[in-house]
């Protein structure tokens, strides 16, 4: 399978070129366009089957953790708009089956009138008593309170007395406004609460340990059903892109728009497979064994091995990064032929090779062997190698010359 690969010039070739000929820029700019068009929808169908295992964040919401954390004995602690019947059905959608009971236990006494009669009384109240300690604020911030409680007792001073007398008000309507509060039914008291704790008693340590087995396998579920819809398109595609490219390396008729489009879509799917596959180490390389290694590393007191391990990695990266680049580089100058420096050994019957002084009517260098000459694939006829122009017929020398 690999063999057809391995005689690949470049893969590029493959994806933007029409029987080796490069694109032109309009069918360049109407590939670009499906490519995008084709990649947007690998990525929708790839979130969407990834959403069959959700994030804990969405599996274990907040709301849920909050009362599994800790039993609510306010009214402030359940939103009613989450428990109500019309979001219901719209609420549970991703959750856990601990979250869903739950929801159920609580829209039992959050949907009765009393409960949203009190809560709107309560945020009513509570919302005047905002604005009441601000009122208070601004007169205690223009007089000082002995002060002023000392000028307000004067005669002829019914400025500061009026700003008593509406201090004195504030201060007796929050004193109502207190008791009312606490004349309003305990949100304990309501039919369904009682069963809403006793849910929470019994299934707590359940529910953090389901939790804890979910963070740990949902990558994994995850990236299965990324898989899922990823592979069999890959499949589909690469086989046309193999059957295409194998009759092109045998010479055989192919369609090149199959192998175009066939290479473009195969690559495209390898990108979101690639990008998760990456996510997915990332989850337990770093996020897990690293983790438990400086745990262990701290627990021992050692937690300065990290800094040596660190330099260590680092200097390996870069020094293997700059190892491969100095490497290729020098690769490529040796692949890169010198047109001009040939062209200069050849006028002084120079050989291109060993640069020795040789006859060109031979074959073949005396000195080194290597092959001199090379046909024209204009007229056949033989030119030296490297030569720019054929000597017979005069046309510049094809990437390809026959041997």
């Amino acid at each position: 399978m690999w063999k057809w690969l391995k005689n690949s010039k470049d893969i590029k070739n493959d994806l933007l070129s029409f029987r080796d000929e490069p694109l032109s820029g309009l069918s360049a700019l109407l590939l670009i366009i499906l490519n995008v068009f084709i990649f947007t929808n690998i990525m929708i169908g790839v979130d969407v089957e990834m959403d069959k295992a959700p994030k804990v964040s969405y599996y274990y919401p907040n709301d849920c953790n909050k009362h599994f954390n800790k039993i609510q004995i306010k009214y402030k602690g359940f939103n009613s708009d989450i428990y109500s019947r019309h979001n219901y059905t719209y609420t549970i959608n991703g959750k856990s089956k601990y979250c869903r009971e739950l929801n159920k236990k609580i829209e039992v006494f959050t949907s009765k009138s009393s409960f949203k009669i009190n809560s709107e009384l309560i945020k009513t109240i509570q919302n005047q008593q905002k604005i009441n300690k601000k009122s208070l604020n601004q007169i205690l911030g223009n007089y000082n309170t002995r002060l002023f409680e000392t000028i307000a007792s004067m005669p002829n001073n019914s400025k500061f007395k009026n700003a008593k007398n509406v201090y004195d008000a504030i201060v007796r309507d929050n004193e109502k406004l207190e008791n009312k509060l606490k004349s309003i039914p305990s949100i304990t008291t309501l039919n369904g609460y009682s069963d809403y704790v006793e849910y929470i008693k019994i299934n707590k340590n359940i529910f953090f340990e389901t939790k804890k087995l979910y963070k740990f396998w949902q990558p994994f579920k995850a990236y299965m059903h990324m898989l899922i819809f990823i592979v069999p398109l890959f499949f589909f595609f690469s086989f046309f892109y193999y059957r295409t490219k194998k009759k092109q390396l045998k010479g055989q008729i192919y369609n090149p728009i199959i192998k175009i489009i066939s290479a473009n879509v195969s690559f495209l799917l390898l990108l979101p497979f690639i990008w998760h596959t990456i996510i997915l180490i990332y989850d337990f390389l770093p996020k897990t064994f690293l983790k438990n290694i400086i745990e262990f590393l701290v627990d021992i007191g050692l937690i300065s091995l990290l800094n040596y391990f660190a330099i260590f990695l680092i200097a390996i990266f870069f020094g293997g990064l700059i190892y491969y680049i100095q490497k290729r580089t020098l690769r490529l100058k040796k692949k890169i032929p010198s047109n001009k420096k040939y062209q200069k050994l050849i006028s002084w019957s120079q050989c291109f090779n060993c640069e020795l002084k040789i006859n060109y009517t031979n074959k073949h260098c005396p000195f080194c062997g290597i092959k001199l000459h090379q046909n024209c694939k204009s007229c056949n006829n033989q030119m030296v190698i490297h030569e720019k122009y054929c000597p017979s017929c005069g046309n510049e020398k094809a990437n390809k010359i026959s041997k």
